[in-house]
């Protein structure tokens, strides 16, 4: 395998796992409550869930300074995560003792947008501290995994 095609894998693999994981979790017919009550308390944890997912769809669409463009790798993340947020959503529908909920949805979408936000920052702080070093700024890793 070239490496980039390598680079490539490595990338997706964080975003393919989590997803396989929100699914994992989904499966769940009922999940074990906290020892108190927090008003919203799922809706938080499908924002913190999805967040994740943004924060790795960042990476495997190459990062928030891809080749393609920050503008296009955020509609490709936020497409992509409000797409499997939607499916999750549907397939709980199959899952005896879950419900389906357009909040949760919703919850997950704000997430997705929040963790590529996160990306977006964390980028910017890494290009702004490489030249207040005197150096230029890295936009990649040793493994070519861009955010």
């Amino acid at each position: 395998m070239r490496d980039e095609t390598r680079r490539a894998v490595r990338r997706w693999i964080p975003a393919i796992v989590w997803t396989a994981l929100i699914f994992i979790v989904s499966s769940i017919p009922t999940l074990p409550s906290v020892g108190f009550r927090l008003a919203f308390a799922d809706k938080i944890a499908h924002a913190i869930e999805f967040a994740g997912l943004g924060l790795f769809l960042t990476i495997g669409f190459g990062g928030a300074d891809g080749e393609r463009g920050r503008r296009q790798t955020a509609l490709l993340v936020i497409a992509s995560g409000l797409t499997i947020g939607f499916l999750d959503e549907l397939y709980q529908l199959a899952v005896p003792g879950r419900r389906v909920e357009f909040l949760d949805w919703v919850a997950d979408s704000v997430g997705v947008v929040a963790g590529y936000g996160a990306a977006v920052a964390y980028s910017a702080r890494r290009r702004t501290r490489g030249r207040t070093a005197g150096g230029t700024a890295a936009s990649s890793d040793d493994d070519g995994v861009r955010i």
